[in-house]
Protein backbone atom coordinates (compact mmCIF):
# COMPACT_ATOMS: atom_id res chain seq x y z
CA UNK A 1 0.00 0.00 0.00
CA UNK A 2 1.33 3.30 -0.99
CA UNK A 3 0.72 5.15 2.60
CA UNK A 4 3.21 2.62 4.62
CA UNK A 5 4.57 0.14 1.71
CA UNK A 6 3.19 -2.59 2.94
CA UNK A 7 2.87 -5.49 0.58
CA UNK A 8 -0.20 -8.28 1.57
CA UNK A 9 0.40 -11.59 -0.23
CA UNK A 10 -2.40 -13.73 -1.39
CA UNK A 11 -1.58 -17.97 -2.11
CA UNK A 12 -3.13 -20.46 -2.47
CA UNK A 13 -1.54 -22.72 0.23
CA UNK A 14 -3.28 -23.97 2.79
CA UNK A 15 -1.29 -22.61 6.67
CA UNK A 16 -1.67 -25.83 9.36
CA UNK A 17 1.13 -25.09 11.50
CA UNK A 18 4.16 -26.06 9.04
CA UNK A 19 5.51 -22.36 8.53
CA UNK A 20 4.33 -22.10 5.08
CA UNK A 21 2.89 -18.10 5.35
CA UNK A 22 6.37 -17.05 7.34
CA UNK A 23 7.82 -18.38 3.90
CA UNK A 24 5.91 -16.81 1.24
CA UNK A 25 6.56 -14.01 3.36
CA UNK A 26 10.12 -14.38 3.28
CA UNK A 27 10.10 -15.14 -0.87
CA UNK A 28 8.65 -11.89 -1.23
CA UNK A 29 10.05 -9.48 0.89
CA UNK A 30 13.94 -10.68 -0.72
CA UNK A 31 12.10 -10.45 -4.27
CA UNK A 32 11.01 -7.17 -3.61
CA UNK A 33 13.78 -5.98 -1.68
CA UNK A 34 11.75 -5.15 1.43
CA UNK A 35 11.74 -5.69 4.83
CA UNK A 36 10.00 -8.58 6.48
CA UNK A 37 7.80 -7.06 8.57
CA UNK A 38 6.28 -4.86 5.87
CA UNK A 39 4.65 -8.54 4.08
CA UNK A 40 1.14 -9.38 5.75
CA UNK A 41 -0.04 -13.29 4.35
CA UNK A 42 -3.42 -13.17 4.16
CA UNK A 43 -5.70 -15.83 4.64
CA UNK A 44 -6.07 -18.42 1.83
CA UNK A 45 -9.27 -18.04 0.12
CA UNK A 46 -10.28 -19.60 -3.28
CA UNK A 47 -12.38 -16.12 -4.56
CA UNK A 48 -8.51 -14.61 -4.28
CA UNK A 49 -6.61 -17.65 -5.53
CA UNK A 50 -8.82 -20.01 -7.32
CA UNK A 51 -6.45 -21.76 -9.14
CA UNK A 52 -4.52 -23.38 -6.53
CA UNK A 53 -2.86 -26.70 -5.92
CA UNK A 54 -3.57 -28.82 -2.61
CA UNK A 55 -1.05 -28.51 0.12
CA UNK A 56 0.49 -31.67 0.16
CA UNK A 57 3.44 -33.83 -0.73
CA UNK A 58 5.93 -31.66 0.67
CA UNK A 59 5.84 -29.23 -2.47
CA UNK A 60 3.65 -26.37 -0.82
CA UNK A 61 6.13 -24.00 -0.54
CA UNK A 62 7.63 -24.83 -4.01
CA UNK A 63 4.37 -24.38 -5.89
CA UNK A 64 2.97 -21.41 -3.62
CA UNK A 65 6.43 -20.33 -3.50
CA UNK A 66 7.08 -20.03 -7.02
CA UNK A 67 4.02 -18.08 -7.68
CA UNK A 68 4.82 -15.46 -5.15
CA UNK A 69 8.11 -15.06 -6.29
CA UNK A 70 6.25 -15.17 -9.75
CA UNK A 71 3.91 -12.10 -8.93
CA UNK A 72 7.19 -10.54 -7.09
CA UNK A 73 9.44 -10.27 -9.39
CA UNK A 74 7.16 -8.88 -12.32
CA UNK A 75 6.32 -5.91 -9.31
CA UNK A 76 10.02 -5.58 -8.70
CA UNK A 77 10.51 -4.65 -12.19
CA UNK A 78 8.09 -2.10 -12.37
CA UNK A 79 9.48 -0.71 -9.15
CA UNK A 80 13.43 -0.62 -10.71
CA UNK A 81 13.29 2.53 -12.47
CA UNK A 82 12.32 4.81 -9.14
CA UNK A 83 15.09 2.29 -7.38
CA UNK A 84 17.63 4.20 -9.87
CA UNK A 85 16.06 7.53 -9.34
CA UNK A 86 15.59 7.81 -6.10
CA UNK A 87 19.23 5.96 -5.34
CA UNK A 88 20.14 2.53 -3.64
CA UNK A 89 19.68 3.62 -0.40
CA UNK A 90 16.29 5.29 -0.63
CA UNK A 91 13.63 3.48 1.98
CA UNK A 92 11.22 1.01 0.45
CA UNK A 93 8.15 3.32 1.21
CA UNK A 94 9.70 6.01 -0.64
CA UNK A 95 9.87 3.70 -3.52
CA UNK A 96 6.57 2.45 -3.36
CA UNK A 97 5.01 6.08 -2.97
CA UNK A 98 6.89 7.58 -5.97
CA UNK A 99 5.78 4.87 -7.99
CA UNK A 100 1.95 5.25 -6.71
CA UNK A 101 1.93 8.65 -7.54
CA UNK A 102 3.68 8.37 -11.13
CA UNK A 103 0.44 5.78 -11.46
CA UNK A 104 2.57 2.53 -11.61
CA UNK A 105 0.04 -0.29 -10.64
CA UNK A 106 1.08 -2.03 -7.42
CA UNK A 107 -0.06 -5.26 -7.84
CA UNK A 108 0.73 -8.84 -9.39
CA UNK A 109 -0.43 -11.79 -9.60
CA UNK A 110 2.06 -14.74 -10.26
CA UNK A 111 1.41 -18.51 -11.18
CA UNK A 112 3.50 -21.89 -10.62
CA UNK A 113 3.59 -25.27 -11.63
CA UNK A 114 5.56 -27.55 -10.85
CA UNK A 115 7.86 -29.38 -13.38
CA UNK A 116 6.86 -32.79 -14.70
CA UNK A 117 3.45 -33.00 -12.95
CA UNK A 118 1.48 -32.46 -16.18
CA UNK A 119 3.40 -35.38 -17.86
CA UNK A 120 2.00 -37.66 -15.58
CA UNK A 121 -0.48 -39.58 -17.65
CA UNK A 122 -3.58 -40.41 -14.90
CA UNK A 123 -5.64 -42.34 -17.68
CA UNK A 124 -3.09 -44.89 -18.72
CA UNK A 125 -4.28 -48.21 -17.48
CA UNK A 126 -1.49 -50.12 -15.83
CA UNK A 127 -0.61 -52.29 -12.70
CA UNK A 128 3.03 -50.59 -12.45
CA UNK A 129 2.56 -46.70 -11.61
CA UNK A 130 5.75 -46.53 -13.27
CA UNK A 131 4.65 -46.08 -16.82
CA UNK A 132 2.71 -43.44 -15.87
CA UNK A 133 5.61 -41.12 -16.15
CA UNK A 134 7.22 -38.88 -13.22
CA UNK A 135 4.62 -37.29 -11.04
CA UNK A 136 7.38 -34.42 -9.55
CA UNK A 137 10.13 -32.88 -10.02
CA UNK A 138 12.23 -34.77 -7.30
CA UNK A 139 11.46 -36.27 -3.79
CA UNK A 140 12.30 -35.63 -0.51
CA UNK A 141 13.85 -38.33 1.56
CA UNK A 142 14.82 -39.30 5.35
CA UNK A 143 15.38 -41.86 7.51
CA UNK A 144 15.26 -42.39 11.23
CA UNK A 145 16.39 -44.70 13.74
CA UNK A 146 16.15 -44.83 17.78
CA UNK A 147 17.45 -47.33 19.74
CA UNK A 148 15.67 -48.68 22.96
CA UNK A 149 15.88 -50.60 25.88
CA UNK A 150 12.37 -52.32 26.92
CA UNK A 151 12.06 -54.01 29.55
CA UNK A 152 10.32 -57.78 28.46
CA UNK A 153 9.04 -58.15 31.94
CA UNK A 154 7.13 -54.90 32.59
CA UNK A 155 6.98 -53.38 29.63
CA UNK A 156 8.85 -50.06 30.62
CA UNK A 157 11.44 -48.60 27.98
CA UNK A 158 13.84 -45.79 27.94
CA UNK A 159 14.80 -44.53 24.55
CA UNK A 160 19.00 -44.70 24.33
CA UNK A 161 19.79 -42.55 20.92
CA UNK A 162 17.50 -41.29 18.53
CA UNK A 163 19.07 -40.10 14.86
CA UNK A 164 17.05 -38.56 11.98
CA UNK A 165 18.21 -37.53 8.91
CA UNK A 166 15.82 -35.96 5.98
CA UNK A 167 17.47 -34.15 2.95
CA UNK A 168 15.49 -31.10 2.63
CA UNK A 169 17.61 -29.33 -0.37
CA UNK A 170 17.59 -25.64 -0.24
CA UNK A 171 15.31 -25.02 2.83
CA UNK A 172 13.76 -21.52 2.50
CA UNK A 173 14.07 -20.98 6.79
CA UNK A 174 16.08 -24.27 8.04
CA UNK A 175 14.96 -23.44 11.49
CA UNK A 176 11.02 -24.22 10.21
CA UNK A 177 11.79 -27.04 8.02
CA UNK A 178 14.04 -28.64 11.42
CA UNK A 179 10.71 -28.39 13.61
CA UNK A 180 8.67 -29.94 10.69
CA UNK A 181 11.12 -33.28 10.37
CA UNK A 182 11.08 -33.32 14.26
CA UNK A 183 7.86 -33.34 14.82
CA UNK A 184 7.10 -35.90 12.46
CA UNK A 185 9.74 -37.89 13.93
CA UNK A 186 8.35 -37.66 17.45
CA UNK A 187 4.66 -38.24 15.91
Amino acid sequence: YQQDGSVLVAHGGTEMGQGLNVKMAQVAAHALGCPLDKIHVGESASDRVPNSSPTAASVGSDVNGGAVLDACEKLAARLQPFREKLGPDAPWVKVVQTAYFDRVSLFAEGFYATPYCFKYDWTLETKDNRERGPMYAYHSFGVAAAEVEVDLRTGEWACLRADVLMDVGSSLNPAIDIGQVEGAFIQ
